[in-house]
């Protein structure tokens, strides 16, 4: 019996030792789930503007291709592309000797008709005294009428020419129409140049025009005086803003939108034209969730904010509208009173524990 005992108590021992090492296994074994830090904030709402998402491209105030008006070869350039130039400034110098020895001649010929003129006016003058008196017929006096009024259309005409040829000498310095920015200049010294040939390209670019398409759902929220909020591709993250001046009349039948035109303020020379925008045209104002700017982490092609709840990170894609102060909007994907991280850092993954 003893012996007996002895050896169950020998097998016994062993099979409790190992359920203890198993157990400890188990404890010891068991992975350890990763948990994340995460500063949050209580989602609120405000009272924000409606928007609807409208494309649009910048443009000159005023653009003029200035033509060179006149015939001749360059003999000086005054300007480069992107330099600012005041109204009146000469921007190119052509040739202008032909044009001065013909404006020589044409007022050396006004001035010899005008003396003519004159003394056929005294003619004419003492004719009219003889005639009253009976000193000559009256067919003396037709004749020397005649003479004067011929006289006088030779002198209008002296005058014409001797003004287009001083208006030649005047167009051999081409001037610019208003002040502005070259945009680009076409001619070099040396170049012969015509009447039709493009010299600079001259653009108004203090103020700017904003081309908007709007789509016809949103033609009654564009009015005169609204006001528009827009950013650029090439200059992310930096608003700026627009008054709508002048409506379209006419929805345009392939793209069934209208164009309308903003002024932007541009005297910093931030924007250029040709710039492809994308803007908001204000619709209305409704109560929206707003969440932080730094809450937002990009994933393509929309944003995604990182709700905790349960203990646990959910992403979630959020559509965005108006930024307001610090803040966005949320159109849909976060409600108030949800708790959203604050500052979520590239580690944060959907479903991870939160401390």
């Amino acid at each position: 019996m003893l012996l007996a005992a002895a050896l169950s108590g020998a097998v016994v021992l062993p099979g409790a030792a190992g359920c203890a090492r198993h157990a400890a296994k188990q404890e010891t074994g068991k992975p350890v789930e990763a948990r994340v830090k995460a500063e949050t904030v209580v989602v609120g709402e405000r009272t924000v503007a409606e928007t609807v998402e409208v494309t649009g491209v910048l443009a000159a105030d005023r653009r003029t291709d200035l033509a060179a008006n006149a015939t001749g070869r360059v003999v000086r350039t005054f300007v480069e592309r992107g330099d600012h130039v005041a109204a009146g400034a000469i921007l190119a110098q052509l040739d202008a000797r032909s044009a001065a020895l013909s404006q020589t001649e044409a007022k050396a010929n006004e001035d010899s008709i005008a003396e003519q003129l004159q003394a056929v006016q005294t003619d004419c003058a003492r004719d009219v005294a003889l005639l009253a008196k009976g000193a000559i017929s009256q067919a003396e006096y037709d004749k020397t009428s005649s003479q004067c009024r011929s006289q006088a259309s030779s002198e209008e005409a002296a005058r014409a020419r001797a003004a287009e040829a001083s208006r030649a000498v005047g167009d051999a310095s081409i001037r610019a129409p208003f002040a502005g920015v070259v945009g680009e200049r076409f001619v070099s010294v040396g170049d012969y140049v015509r009447p039709f040939d493009k010299v600079v390209t001259l653009l108004a670019i203090d103020e700017l025009r904003l081309k908007l398409s709007v789509p016809e759902r949103a033609i009654g929220a564009a009015h005169e005086g609204t006001v528009v909020t827009f950013e650029t591709v090439s200059m992310p993250g930096h608003v700026y803003k627009g008054t709508i001046r002048y409506l379209g009349r006419e929805v345009r039948e392939g793209t069934r939108d209208l164009i309308d035109e903003a002024i932007v303020d541009n005297r910093d020379g931030a924007l250029v034209p040709g710039m492809f925008v994308t803007a908001h045209l204000p619709t209305g104002e409704s109560m929206r969730p707003v969440v932080p700017k730094s809450a937002l982490v990009p994933v393509e092609p929309a944003q995604a904010v990182f709700v905790v709840a349960d203990g646990r990170l959910h992403e979630r894609v959020v559509e965005t509208g108006t930024t307001v102060d610090d803040g966005v909007a949320v159109l849909d994907g976060v409600t108030k009173g949800e708790h959203v991280v604050v500052h979520p850092t590239p580690d944060m993954l959907d479903g991870m524990a939160v401390e």
